[in-house]
């Protein structure tokens, strides 16, 4: 095993971090690039902390103020706080449960490059003729339309927004296959570490609220580019997107928090020397109390919008509810505390600086969760001071706990204690000097880029001020310290906190059975390391996920700078984008296809493992099923949206006037023909009838085909014999977006199907070895039941 990590690490250095799929590169990829994103973040911050110094500055305009807040919001959050979580749990998770990588590391590739190819595309649109988007993190519309933020920047903006939605949700398909999936023999639900299990939590959180946005943002490129109007203010469209965001928005909150939680609940028992109390109450708490009240709670967001009284009722009430959980989880970690041997090393103050902070922003938040408050505080800096203290400074702060306490095991190094120490002094006093100041402004509107001397707010800004430069300049210790420990300055031992969790096994892939040998304690089961298929993904690096992300990248650009052109038909900016990055998308789906087909990149599984509730279930047909679900809740999201505009509309084609029942019923016979024949294709492969696999699989391809012939005839009998169009108010916008959107996953399940065709002829398709056929049996049904929804929707309805 040490020659096969010998090899590795003489691999071309660059060659080796473009190419990667290893789990470890992975993990320190997304955390090198969530500090980049902190540190554009954080200057942006730092601009606006010197605009806010004094009163009545010209330091900065009110669009680039704007736009610095704008975009200091979204990627911190998005691009930071979040993708910092995402690094720890890429390095952790598969040691904390024994697995050699990740259960499909092509996809942990490309999530990682569409992350970063997406925060570029934000940045990058500053630049843009016209500037970013100037309207807040939270992106409302009609505000966000092409009407109010027109120019290529936004779009530029919410392509990458839209690229960072799939990074996240190929994400979260990934790593809960893997923790459901390739847990180690012995690592059973009891034995699964906190920061394992606080990576799920997140995960199925992502997996649930990141659908809802990217079903808006669609939504919204479609009215900025295609001209069509789910959010103009004429069909209800504010307070459409205000649904649509918040059901993501809310629970974001507790995506960004909980890795960081995570990390604390490692922490404490760690340095005290004793078991976390109430283990089982804090996993009760976050997993079945957090992960699903935090989507009942989003329309707190929405006291101000004129929702019924019994509406914010309601909510008050669920707001209030979610704090329960937490304040079990907090109660728990100050109970941890009692009774041990405290070792105030500097991960410990950090978790516990982050325990401090949160309770801090709780209980302000107690405030936000009266409508009655909240309608009078709303849009001012108490809110500002309150979501920084729960989202941002306990998750920052938990977030360093977990730097300095994984460091170790990252770099084989120690840190600079004496530098974290005075790097926790800095940042706990100056990020309290920057905030705590807030919430005594608690009448100043927070979007305002200026203000007069006679508000009397001058005195409390230029303290947060100060603080503010403080806390960033503080960060430097930080930095010094990680080259400290990444250059070997000061050696450790393998465990120098004596901890107890199965990553701290010395060497990483310790022999299988090792793990028995430790005390069983806190999150440490009976886990034995796999080994099998260890050495044959060492070795493995791919450029298919690196150029599929930038081809999905181009192919975004280009049709964001469409809008963007000479003055000439067909010259716009955007079309060589547009066309080099559908060609590169090309290539990297046929390229990535091909390396399948010949088993260039093929990671053996363990044989053996703790799978249940997936005992039956392989790993891809898991995966396959978890993607799925996400579809499930991007396609609820957008007929939610439908029936929300069409209750909205005071008049609606009647059925038959518009559409032809004729045709769609035919239409939807044929569609669901083809779930048969698909079904049929299946039955021949499973008994090795090649012959008859082909078969039905053509006419399944065939039955496919025809159903978007037939949309195509409709789509140009609609728009050239009957003049309706996107463009055709409400009906005719629904009707070719949500039509489209499916017609494109019929397409994407036509090349699955050529895929199937050419293998079968290969031969490499057989009795034993038919699961792609099965896989793409779900989708193809998942396709066909998505149609039977719009079908009555549109043309009985």
């Amino acid at each position: 095993m040490q020659q096969v990590e010998a090899v590795y690490q003489k691999r071309s250095w660059l060659k080796r971090w473009l190419f990667t799929t290893y789990h470890k590169d992975i993990g320190v990829l997304y955390f090198v690039t969530s500090l980049y994103f902190a540190f554009v973040a954080g200057l942006l911050a730092a601009l606006m902390r010197v605009q806010l110094s004094a009163p009545g500055n010209t330091f900065l305009g009110p669009t680039e103020f704007n736009s610095a807040v704008t975009a200091h919001g979204l990627i911190m959050i998005l691009w930071f706080l979040s993708p910092l979580g995402v690094a720890f749990a890429n390095y952790i998770v598969p040691m904390q449960i024994g697995a050699d990588d990740l259960a499909f590391p092509r996809l942990n590739a490309l999530s990682y490059w569409l992350f970063l190819i997406s925060g570029m595309m934000l940045v990058m649109s500053f630049f843009m003729p016209g500037g970013g988007f100037g309207g807040g993190w939270t992106t409302y519309a009609p505000l966000s339309t092409a009407q109010y933020s027109p120019g290529p920047g936004p779009s530029l903006a919410f392509m990458g927004f839209i690229l960072l939605c799939v990074s996240i949700t190929v994400g979260s398909v990934n790593f809960i296959t893997t923790i459901l999936w390739k847990r180690a023999p012995g690592m059973g639900f009891r034995e699964i570490p906190m920061f394992t299990w606080f990576t799920f939590f997140t995960q199925v959180l992502m997996l649930m609220a990141f659908p809802s946005l990217l079903a808006a943002l669609l939504l919204l490129m479609s009215d900025r580019l295609l001209g069509t109007q789910f959010f103009a203010a004429s069909s209800g469209g504010a307070l459409l997107w205000d649904n649509l965001f918040w059901f993501f928005g809310h629970p974001e909150v507790y995506v960004v928090l909980l890795p960081a939680f995570g990390a604390i609940l490692e922490i404490l028992p760690t340095f005290t020397g004793r078991p976390l109390a109430a283990r089982t109450a804090i996993l009760v708490a976050a997993g079945f109390l957090v992960v699903p009240l935090s989507v009942y709670v989003f329309a707190h967001h929405e006291f101000v919008t004129g929702i019924p009284l019994a509406l914010r009722e309601g909510f008050t009430i669920t707001t209030f509810a979610i704090s329960v959980p937490f304040d079990v989880m907090v109660l728990s970690m100050i109970h941890s505390l009692t009774g041990g041997r405290i070792k105030l090393k500097t991960p410990m103050l950090f978790a516990i600086a982050a325990v401090i902070i949160f309770i801090i922003g709780g209980i302000t938040g107690v405030f936000l969760a009266s409508f009655v408050l909240d309608i009078n505080l709303r849009g001012t800096y108490f809110v500002v001071a309150h979501f920084h203290y729960v989202m941002a400074g306990a998750t920052i702060f938990g977030l360093f706990a977990a730097t300095y306490y994984w460091l170790p095991k990252m770099t084989n190094h120690m840190y600079s204690e004496r530098l974290g120490k005075l790097h926790f002094i800095t940042s706990f006093i100056s990020f309290n000097v920057l905030y705590f100041p807030m919430f005594l402004l608690y009448e100043m509107p927070r979007r305002i880029y200026t203000y007069q001397a006679s508000t009397g707010w001058g005195t409390l800004n230029y303290i947060a001020s100060i603080g503010g430069f403080v806390f960033i300049a503080s960060q430097v210790f930080f930095l010094v310290n990680l080259l400290i420990a990444v250059r070997g300055k000061i050696p450790t031992t393998p465990n120098p906190w004596h901890a107890i969790t199965p990553e701290w096994v010395p060497g990483v892939f310790a022999p299988a059975g090792l793990l028995k040998s430790m005390p069983n304690g806190v999150g440490n089961g009976n886990a034995e390391i796999h080994s099998e298929g260890t050495a044959a993904h060492h070795q493995h690096l791919s450029q298919r996920p690196l150029a599929l992300a930038s081809g999905a990248a181009l192919t975004l650009t280009g049709l964001a700078l469409s809008s963007w052109n000479l003055g000439l038909p067909f010259l716009g900016i955007g079309n060589p984008f547009f066309f080099a990055g559908l060609a590169l998308l090309a290539w990297a789906v046929i390229g990535w296809a091909h390396d399948d087909m010949i088993g260039k990149f093929k990671v053996p599984d363990e044989e053996r493992g703790e799978r249940w509730p997936s005992i039956s279930f392989p790993k891809v047909k898991l995966g396959i099923w978890t993607f799925l679900a996400s579809e499930v809740l991007v396609f609820g999201s957008i007929l939610s949206s439908y029936l929300y505009v069409r209750a909205y509309s005071t008049a609606w084609p009647a059925p038959g006037s518009i559409h032809s029942i004729t045709i769609g019923t035919i239409n939807t016979v044929v569609l669901l023909s083809s779930s048969l024949t698909a079904l049929l294709a299946l039955r021949a492969a499973r008994s090795g009838d090649r012959r008859g696999l082909l078969a039905w699989i053509g006419l399944t391809f065939a039955l496919g085909s025809t159903f978007l012939a037939v949309k195509g005839f409709e789509w140009y009998d609609l728009i050239y014999n009957l003049g309706f169009t996107p463009h055709s108010g409400l009906p005719g916008t629904t009707y070719f977006f949500i039509v489209g959107l499916h017609g494109a996953h019929v397409f994407a399940g036509l090349m699955v199907m050529l895929y199937i065709i050419r293998k079968a002829f290969a031969g490499k398709i057989t009795k034993e070895n038919h699961q792609v056929v099965e896989l793409f049996g779900l989708y193809w049904s998942f396709v066909d039941i998505v149609w039977i929804f719009i079908f009555p929707l549109f043309y009985l309805m």
